[in-house]
């Protein structure tokens, strides 16, 4: 998972926020590559929408400041407070099955967003920094590549290959997506005097190697 078109706007925030309101994503059903339609696409996305939200609130509150799920419904407080918004611009599934089985991309999934942090201290929501997320799973190599001439590795091998590439997924690549947009502001606080580099995360940019720091572990439950 990558980060692109980081653009500042505006005046930067002059302190760091009491706390950071987290709205759930805009989905459009259109951008959900899935194997589901109709009620149960409509469930899948609310609760993909929800996931994601959990996963930036738990980052946010890990490495920035408090944070919390602002509902639809409620209007952001205003204050020292900042908003995070954003929207899913495509979501594709792939196939686990080639994943586990070919892999090196082939199947892999696809996850793609648009993010916004505002400012709420005039009350009305102000734009200061605007990223995009995207990335994927499924690049591992898959169960076939175990097949080589030395027949004794072939078969442990081939369940190492299945077991790495069956972890790829969206709900990896959701928390991964949490991450980098956690790690991108984190990066803009640093750059603005709002925190010290011993508590900077850095993002991994599109194009670019990760960068070295201390890593920040995702162990899969379910990988969908």
């Amino acid at each position: 998972m990558s980060v692109a078109n980081i653009h500042p706007k505006g005046n930067p925030p002059k302190a760091m926020p009491k706390k950071i309101y987290v709205r759930e994503f805009v989905a459009p059903d259109d951008v959900f590559h899935v194997d589901r339609s109709d009620e149960k696409l409509r469930r899948f996305i609310q609760k993909e929408r929800h996931a994601l939200a959990v996963n930036l609130t738990a980052q946010l509150s890990k490495y920035i400041a408090s944070a919390e799920i602002l509902p639809d419904d409620k209007p952001a407080p205003k204050g020292n407070n900042w908003l995070l918004e954003g929207v899913y611009d495509e979501v594709d599934q792939g196939s686990r099955a080639l994943r586990i089985g070919v892999g090196f991309g082939v199947g892999g999934t696809k996850l793609q967003t648009r993010v916004k942090f505002n400012s709420l201290v005039s009350g009305k929501p102000v734009p200061f920094l605007s990223l995009i997320t995207t990335g994927g799973s499924g690049m591992a190599p898959g169960a076939w590549a175990a097949f080589t001439p030395a027949g004794v590795f072939f078969i442990p091998g081939s369940v190492a290959n299945a077991g790495g590439a069956s972890l790829g997924g969206l709900s990896i690549d959701r928390k991964r997506t949490a991450r980098e947009i956690t790690s991108t502001l984190s990066e803009y606080c640093f750059d603005h005097g709002l925190i010290p580099e011993r508590r900077t995360r850095r993002p991994k940019r599109l194009g670019e190697l990760p960068p070295l720091q201390k890593p920040d572990l995702i162990a899969p439950k379910t990988a969908q």
